[in-house]
């Protein structure tokens, strides 16, 4: 004892300091530790918001595009909608790094890749700007993390020269009208004709064959860009001859003559023969000498079904004298019964059409809560675009009745707020087991329909496919004389490619429905090349909802841009 009290030994003072050591040592290790955790985590949120933008970016810009100027591996140049040129390529930074660039300047990074890749509109890759219509494009960022997307271009019907174009001839009409009445050939024949060009045209002292253009029926004399023009004769009444299509989409006109053919005669119904359209110097603005073997040609007159057909241009792009760019047409106008001889004619426009569709909907709906049931939040909408009111009521009796999709009267309309849709009329159509109005905050004014079945798609499917489809609508009738007691009044192909497909990122979704863009071309609008151009992703906002249990409570927004009941936001 020193003192009384006991000192530390020196191995005592290591063995302190060692374990003081240690501690520090783990202290210092565990501060490195969240350290670099919590740059870690920076850096993953810079990378994710990078990307976001990035994606967003192009996918905007891309939808909107008019054309693709130049298309390589690292590099894209695209027209907007509005004239505005546009590159999207990798910038080398100062700092040796790689970033995504438009127009030569840096907007976001660091990136390690992007590349593009051009597609045709039937989905085949292409290395030729002109044919580009879709866009595929993959991101790389510098930590790795990756994502793809395809991306239509707005698609615009394509503009040829020429002008004012001849695009359907009815040569040889049925011989009864859509009301079973006895109709006079030359009085049922037409021509449409449709503006092509950029600017209105004034159709007053045209004529076709030497016949002039005499009397505005309905519509304007001025053609605008996108609208079509139905020439009948003198004596014509094609409003009730047929169900005709209202004036935004079609103006009627009739001329001075008895007959559409030279001298003022009736349109011959066989062999060879030339329309010819002047305008009001004599110049000529288009002509087709077209054959019986191009098409528009009745598949019968005579036994239980006798179809007719009008004649009618595939493609805006091809010539007027390529027999190959002609065909039937393939829009049903009417069905009338006679005894047991069903009558049924093809041209114009379908008397009902499908507008849009729904088919990837939003998981969570305008009131804020998460839908698991996709078939719940899907829907059609069908549009009337003629002058005649069409009645969709059931009629147990007749065996009457409206179907979506199957031939089945398992999935037919049974429930309606309005049974009658007026001239121009739209209508939302759901499985019974949807609520439109609810889910998406519709106006009790929409005229709101649902099917008997669980599903647009039944029996087959529980819900649309996300993928691509046709849906159709038919009409059932016990008086029709085909085997199953129906006609499929209009139909809907879509795919991803074409539009409706969603846009997800970290905090973002987008949802869209698909939308026809220009009934006005009438019997091209279904035809080939032009479908394709003539469908889009919708461009108008139905709702937006934050849910803030996303992203591990950090939140996300969820957008849905779609049009139901209402005319199309694509729509001119």
């Amino acid at each position: 004892m020193r003192n009384g009290l006991k000192g530390l030994s020196f191995i005592e003072v290591l063995i302190t300091v060692f374990i003081i050591g240690i501690i520090i040592l783990g202290l210092v290790n565990v501060l490195s530790l969240y350290t670099d955790v919590f740059l870690f985590k920076t850096d993953e949120r810079e990378s994710i918001s990078n990307l976001d933008m990035i994606m967003d970016r192009l996918a905007r810009d891309i939808r909107q595009g008019r054309r693709v100027l130049s298309i390589s591996t690292y590099t894209l140049t695209i027209e907007l909608s509005t004239g505005v040129t546009h590159t999207y390529s990798l910038i080398t930074g100062n700092d040796g790094k790689k970033y995504f660039g438009v127009d030569g300047q840096i907007l976001a990074g660091p990136i390690n890749e992007i590349v593009f890749s051009g597609r045709k509109d039937d989905l085949t890759y292409t290395t030729n700007a002109y044919d580009v219509r879709v866009v595929t494009f993959t991101i790389t960022m510098a930590d790795g993390r990756n994502m793809s997307s395809t991306i239509a271009l707005r698609a615009e019907v394509p503009k040829v020269a020429g002008g004012v174009v001849i695009t359907e001839i009815m040569y040889y009409p049925p011989d009864r009208d859509k009301n079973s009445d006895r109709t006079t050939p030359s009085n049922c024949q037409f021509v449409v004709l449709y503006n092509n060009s950029n600017s209105p045209v004034d159709l007053r002292g045209w004529s076709i064959n030497g016949n002039a253009f005499s009397t505005l029926v309905s519509g304007t004399w001025t053609l605008y860009p996108g609208k079509s023009a139905v020439i009948g004769s003198s004596g014509s009444n094609l409003i009730d001859t047929y169900y005709f299509p209202l004036p935004q989409y079609a103006t009627y006109i009739r001329t001075s003559s008895s007959g559409l053919g030279t001298g003022g005669n009736a349109l011959p119904t066989w062999g060879t023969n030339t329309i010819t359209i002047r305008d009001s110097l004599g110049n000529v603005i288009d002509q087709v000498s077209y054959s019986n073997t191009w098409g528009g040609y009745p598949k019968s007159t005579s036994g239980q079904y006798r179809d007719y057909y009008s004649l009618v241009r595939k493609s805006l792009m091809g010539s007027s004298q390529d027999p190959n760019n002609w065909g039937d047409s393939q829009n049903l106008n009417f069905v009338s019964c006679q005894g047991n001889v069903d009558y049924v004619c093809y041209c114009l426009i379908p008397k009902l059409v499908i507008t849009e569709v729904m088919y990837f909907p939003c998981p969570y709906v305008i009131l804020g809560w998460s839908n698991t049931n996709q078939n719940e939040r899907e829907y059609i909408e069908i549009h009337n675009p003629t002058y005649s009111s069409i009645d969709l009521t059931i009629d147990w009796s007749k065996d009457n009745a409206y179907c979506v999709y199957s031939t089945s009267i398992s999935n037919y309309i049974y429930d309606s707020t309005k049974w009658t849709l007026a001239p121009g009329d739209y209508a939302v159509v759901s499985s019974s087991a949807a609520n439109i109005q609810q889910y998406y905050g519709l106006s009790s004014n929409i005229i709101y329909m649902k099917t008997n079945g669980q599903s647009l798609a039944s029996p087959t499917y529980t819900n649309l496919p996300d993928t691509s489809f046709t849906i159709t609508l038919l009409q059932r009738r016990s008086e029709y004389n085909t085997p199953n007691k129906a006609y499929t009044i209009d139909y809907f192909y879509y795919s991803p490619s074409l539009g409706g497909y969603p846009y997800t990122s970290y905090s973002l979704d987008r949802y869209y429905s698909i939308e026809i863009k220009n009934l006005g071309l009438l019997g091209l609008f279904r035809r080939g090349d032009n479908y394709v151009q003539n469908v889009s992703s919708s461009t108008k906002l139905c709702y937006s909802v934050f849910i803030s249990w996303e992203n591990n409570n950090q939140g996300k927004r969820f957008e849905v841009y779609c049009t139901p009941g209402t005319k199309n936001s694509v729509s001119p």
